[in-house]
Order: C-alpha cells, then sequence, then structure tokens
C-alpha cells in the first residue's frame, strides 16, 4: 500500500522530547518494514522547512539553514519519492475545495489531498486526521501503526 507522510510527522521525528516523537519513529519503521511505499509531497518539504527554521519562540524548531537541508537530504534519503505538483494536482485540489467547500486553512490540507489523488496513493500518515476529514481519503495515525 502506498502513504502519503504528512508535514508533522516528519517533523515529530525531530523532536525527541516531543510527546508524539515515538509514535512518529515507530510508525515510519514499521511501515517501511512491511514494504510499504511511502511518500512526500513537495508542499510538505516546504512546509517542513518553514516550521524547522522558525524560531521556537514563534512554535517553529529553530534550525539554522545548514540543519534544516540536512534535515531535508535525510527526509529524501529515508522516503525517495517526491511527488511532483502538476497540472492534474490543480485540477483535483480546485475540484475538492468547491465540491466539499473547503475555506481557509484547510485549502492546503486539501491540496495534499489533491496529491494523492493525482498520483494514486492510498493513504494518509498523519496527527490530525481531524483536519482531512470530509476530504474522503483513509487516514492512518501514527499511535495507531502496529
Amino acid at each position: 500500500m502506498s502513504t502519503l507522510v504528512d508535514t508533522n510527522v516528519l517533523l515529530r521525528r525531530l523532536e525527541p522530547g516531543h510527546d508524539h516523537y515515538r509514535a512518529a519513529v515507530a510508525a515510519i519503521s514499521r511501515l517501511i518494514e512491511r514494504g510499504e511505499t511511502l511518500h512526500i509531497a513537495a508542499q510538505s518539504i516546504a512546509e517542513f522547512w518553514a516550521v524547522a527554521t522558525r524560531p521556537p519562540a514563534q512554535n517553529g524548531l529553530g534550525l539554522d539553514i545548514a540543519a534544516a537541508a540536512s534535515a531535508v537530504a535525510e527526509i529524501e534519503r529515508t522516503f525517495g519519492l517526491l511527488l511532483s505538483d502538476e497540472a492534474m494536482v490543480y485540477r483535483h485540489w480546485k475540484r475538492l475545495i468547491v465540491e466539499r467547500r473547503v475555506t481557509g486553512r484547510r485549502v492546503f490540507d486539501a491540496r495534499l489531498v489533491a496529491v494523492m489523488l493525482a498520483h494514486g496513493v492510498a493513504q494518509l500518515l498523519t496527527f490530525n486526521a481531524a483536519d482531512f476529514a470530509g476530504l474522503g481519503v483513509a487516514v492512518l495515525e501514527p499511535q495507531t501503526v502496529r
């Protein structure tokens, strides 16, 4: 099965002191051991960079450019498959936001769903399952991966 890994899972893997750290690391390891194909979206790398380089006082990780670049390189090595943004993604996204009446910040979640639809990805690994409710995709929460 193919799984898109959400930004929050990528971020939690970098924070050993975070409550979700163990679940994020364990879920990724278990899915890889099962032979599942894990994907990341270009949007998730941009979101990751924004949080990773933002100061901790602003709810970021406070990484410098070199550390953030190293973390992105590790993500690319681990997941390998970076799903492209293309016209087909845009068409799926536009249909989703209109049909499902998506507004505000949820438009970015809908865009990840559009990436999944355009590339035939079966499920999403995320700590924020509620953010994807009603968007028509299967959601897998890291803490439930056995």
